[in-house]
């Protein structure tokens, strides 16, 4: 009977290394190209009103440059811009490890980490340089939004890997 009972106990001890083990191994691992930019538009106070309220005030990842500041030569001319992730917006599997591939087009620097759903960081604060290109890694151990944020550039900067249940 001790045998007997024996054998069970190493059974089911190696059914659940093999179990906890496959996990990592049936895990996709998703690589995602994302670019740090900075879009831009302008117009003239002629054609539209620049705004009542200053886009600065929204975001810091909102820029605004009113009329006689944006082109000296063009007094009537304003010019807003936005920093943001692009893409924005990245879907997984729950379990999946996510590779966050990042290059800097504008802003000499942002401070950048990601966040799990429920708030806790899964990648530490980091400096992001322009012209250069960083990688991030997660696993995304729960279901929902994690979140990848720029400090300097909050709350407009700010992209978005939703993990979808297994």
């Amino acid at each position: 009977m001790g045998r007997v009972l024996m054998a069970i106990i190493v059974a089911v001890a190696l059914v659940v290394a093999v179990s906890s083990d496959t996990g990592a191994q049936n895990r996709t691992t998703h690589t995602v190209f994302v670019s740090l930019i900075e879009v831009k538009g302008g117009t003239t106070a002629d054609k539209l009103q620049p705004p009542s309220r200053n886009p600065k005030d929204l975001s810091k990842g909102y820029e605004f440059k009113g009329p006689g500041v944006a082109d000296k030569n063009s007094p009537h001319r304003w010019e807003v811009s936005s920093y943001m992730f692009a893409p924005a917006f990245m879907t997984v599997r729950q379990g999946d490890e996510v590779v966050v591939t990042a290059f800097v087009v504008n802003g000499d620097e942002h401070e950048v980490w990601i966040n799990a759903p429920d708030g806790t960081t899964v990648v530490p604060k980091t400096k992001w340089n322009r012209g250069r290109e960083y990688q991030a890694r997660f696993v995304a151990e729960r279901s929902g939004a994690y979140q990848l944020l720029c400090s300097g550039h909050a709350p407009s900067m700010t992209a978005t890997v939703f993990a979808l249940p297994k």
